[in-house]
């Protein structure tokens, strides 16, 4: 089993750091994942007691994490319009992201989709269980998604 070292952010926007053991990179993503907090980087421990430019490993290992969860443009495009129309139609954002889990055909995206699903379940902000997908929704999509919130236009 591995070592790994963390950066993630909690549901109030506080940064932590830590380690966390678990067999593979995936591992220790899902289970940092599963604790309900947003990841930022994760890091082989070996490869930064090894290194001297940490920062350099950390932007390394984030950019990794982004290209394994990248989903194709199209899809996030189709995956908007789809929600845009729900909420049009007056669909809460729980039934629109069920329905949209059911219709998705790339995996990735189903994945992140269900996850997203389960986090609003869990009284996750649909901006907060998107921040958690860092390789996927990009920081201005989430501040859109957040303003709309705020501003009452996107509700649950």
């Amino acid at each position: 089993m591995a070592t790994f070292s963390y950066v993630v952010k909690d549901s109030k926007g506080n940064k932590h750091e830590g380690t966390v053991s678990a067999n593979s990179l995936d591992a220790a993503l899902n289970k940092l994942r599963e604790s309900g907090q947003t990841v930022i980087s994760v890091l082989d421990t070996k490869l930064t007691e090894t290194s001297k430019k940490r920062g350099l490993f950390d932007e390394i290992s984030l950019y990794i994490y982004k290209l394994r969860t990248r989903i194709p443009l199209g899809t996030l495009v189709f995956f908007t319009s789809q929600m845009a129309t729900m909420f049009s139609a007056g669909l809460t954002i729980e039934k629109a992201l069920n329905n949209l889990l059911y219709e998705e055909s790339n995996k990735k995206f189903k994945k992140v989709v269900a996850q997203l699903l389960n986090d609003v379940k869990k009284g996750f902000s649909m901006s907060d269980a998107m921040e958690r997908h860092p390789g996927v929704f990009s920081p201005l999509y989430i501040a859109l998604v957040r303003s709309g919130e705020i501003s009452g236009s996107l509700h649950g």
